[in-house]
């Protein structure tokens, strides 16, 4: 049977304003300026780039370049959780993509954070090593590093020596002289706990496990040095001050001996909009933390107006909606206010 022309020239119209209209929908805002554009209203903790970076999926983790123009953060989707990447060209944000590193579907990626010039990145991966078999899930997890190339892209990501990753090595952080903080799941506790590796010659040293208080009651995961040295953040469980047996963000100054102070509860004093610890980490310049949280700030009887499903349905892509989220604030001069 024929078609008349006139119907098919009406036919391909309508398909092209749809596909438009769809492709306006999908299409990536324009976004310049420091930290996308965003700006903080006050002193308060917020979501960060809300409908961008936080969208209502699970993201956590949080690390940004020297120069402000990278920015990388983990997104967890269950079968898949892999390292996301926005980057600044000719001063607008580009969408973000899935890090070169970290595209291999059969394994996941997580925990990326940068030295402090930027041209190394370290992260979690459970992707095997020479020595090790493939395994599902979690298992094999150790700190692998890429470093960026003359064309500025990543080079062959490899994993960090047997000294670190010894046995499951996860969560990197790093200080402005190199300084390597992680986690590893001791052997035969089960416990995690932070250590310290020197970058000395370029290469790193054994790694020392950090004293009291900082591993210490309870399990601390999930750990970031700031870039001076002088405090680590942690979340910690089994330790919580309001006893209601959560995990929390727990400050510890780091003395000029090289001790540690007592553990200062920073979800009570900061009052952060967070049930749980998940993950938190400092800006090369030290002026910012950003955190993970799981609260939920929408309710369904905000949404459900008309009871349709596709009002149901946004829930699922709205921040605050119980999945993780990515928090910023201003930090007071490393806490100022804190230190005693």
């Amino acid at each position: 049977m024929k078609t008349p022309k006139s119907f098919l020239f009406i036919s391909l119209a309508i398909m092209l304003i749809a596909y438009n209209e769809l492709s306006a929908q999908n299409s990536f805002p324009i976004l310049k300026g420091d930290f996308l554009g965003q700006k903080l209203n006050g002193s308060k903790p917020e979501i960060f780039a809300p409908g961008i970076i936080s969208t209502g999926l699970y993201e956590r983790d949080f690390a940004i370049s020297p120069d402000g123009n990278e920015i990388y953060y983990s997104l967890f989707q269950g079968d898949w959780n892999t390292i996301m990447t926005t980057k600044r060209i000719n001063g607008v944000w580009q969408e973000p993509v899935v890090a070169s590193f970290a595209r291999d579907t059969s394994f996941f990626f997580a925990e990326p954070a940068l030295s402090a010039d930027g041209k190394k990145i370290f992260f979690l991966s459970t992707k095997p090593r020479a020595n090790e078999v493939a395994k599902a899930g979690w298992a094999n997890q150790n700190i692998w590093m890429a470093e960026k190339q003359a064309d500025a892209s990543w080079g062959e990501a490899k994993p960090l020596p047997e000294c670190i990753n010894a046995f499951d090595e996860f969560y990197p952080s790093l200080t402005k002289d190199g300084t390597l903080y992680f986690c590893r799941t001791d052997s035969k506790t089960k416990v995690s706990q932070i250590l310290r590796s020197k970058l000395v010659n370029g290469e790193y040293q054994n790694p020392t496990v950090l004293p009291a208080p900082i591993n210490e009651k309870g399990t601390i995961y999930n750990a970031c040095i700031a870039p001076d040295d002088s405090y680590l953040i942690g979340c910690v469980a089994g330790r919580d001050s309001s006893n209601l047996k959560r995990s929390t963000y727990m400050l510890f100054f780091h003395n000029a001996n090289d001790t540690w102070s007592s553990g200062i509860d920073l979800i009570k004093e900061l009052n952060l909009p967070c049930p749980d610890a998940i993950s938190i980490s400092v800006t090369p310049d030290g002026k910012y933390l950003f955190f993970a949280s799981s609260i939920k700030i929408i309710k369904f009887k905000d949404i459900l107006q008309d009871w349709k499903l596709s009002s149901i349905s946004k829930r699922r892509l709205v921040p605050g909606n119980g999945n993780s989220d990515i928090y910023w604030m201003s930090i007071d001069e490393g806490f100022r206010k804190f230190r005693k």
